[in-house]
């Protein structure tokens, strides 16, 4: 799946425009790696489209580890919690889509529960 198809089934999921899928896609990606250990977070990486490689590779800061996701991106994007939910969500959905689902049961085994509860 390109980076462009992922943006695009935000956008239809979450009825949001490009900015905000792209905006949501990339903290949901940075966060997931995040709490991965070197070796998920390397798999997870290489599986993605180029534009996300970085992301995914990035090393963890506090705020990626004590700041809930949803109010990462309502500050981001200036946007109500509903509507922010809807887009995190989104872009775990089509994030899933591009593994298989065992590697998926991998990636969120390492999640901590609140990371995984705001994704699902």
């Amino acid at each position: 799946m390109t980076y462009r198809d992922l943006i695009r089934r935000i956008k239809d999921a979450a009825s949001a425009d490009d900015a905000s899928s792209k905006d949501a896609l990339e903290l949901v990606v940075e966060n997931v790696a995040a709490h991965l250990t070197d070796q998920t977070r390397r798999e997870f990486a290489a599986a993605l489209p180029n534009e996300l490689q970085s992301a995914a590779q990035m090393v963890p800061t506090a705020s990626h580890i004590d700041e809930d996701i949803i109010d990462q991106l309502m500050d981001l994007e200036d946007v109500d919690e509903t509507g922010a939910k809807r887009r995190i969500k989104a872009a775990w959905q089509a994030l899933c889509d591009i593994f298989d689902s065992h590697e998926v049961d991998d990636i969120t085994a390492e999640l901590p529960r609140q990371v995984v509860a705001a994704l699902e």
